[in-house]
């Protein structure tokens, strides 16, 4: 079968010699394999060395703290090593940059505050609009309502 022309193989292959299930750390090494499936279908992967180690094998331990060293460990990292402001890093930036505030009210406090004085600002608007306008606010009649049914036929023989 093979790996597909124009695809490569990558793989980390953990190693023990332990015969436990669940080997200690002390007992696990990492090889790097890497196949450039440009080249050809025949020829198989090849062994490289990790971190300009000479070994190509090197301890589970010396694997963790050099990768720790390169990798990004979380998405806000991550966001911010590829530059990316949209989508999900939009979230992740708005989120730590309301983690290190200066002191102000937070975003969430920030958006009811201002939902308030939107609410506030139309009401009083309405307010405005009655007052200056000359429009009353008064409770529906419901004979008139009764008398406008009677009158386009809907109505009984009470009303006449």
């Amino acid at each position: 079968m093979g790996i597909p022309d124009y695809a490569s193989f990558l793989s980390f292959e953990l190693l023990t010699n332990s015969t436990s299930i669940t080997p200690a750390p002390s007992d696990i090494s990492v090889r790097f394999i890497f196949h450039n499936g440009t080249v050809s279908n025949t020829s198989a992967p090849a062994v490289y060395p990790l971190f300009g180690q000479s070994n190509e094998v090197i301890p589970w331990s010396t694997f963790v703290s050099e990768m720790s060293q390169v990798a990004i460990g979380d998405q806000a990292s991550w966001c911010h090593v590829c530059g990316n402001t949209s989508a999900i890093c939009a979230s992740s930036s708005a989120s730590s940059s309301s983690t290190s505030s200066s002191g102000g009210v937070s975003k969430a406090t920030a958006g009811v505050i201002g939902a308030i004085v939107a609410l506030a600002v139309l009401l009083g608007l309405e307010a405005l609009f009655i007052v200056l306008g000359g429009y009353r606010l008064r409770k529906k009649d419901s004979r008139s309502q009764d008398r406008f049914m009677y009158e386009i036929g809907y109505g009984g023989s009470d009303y006449k």
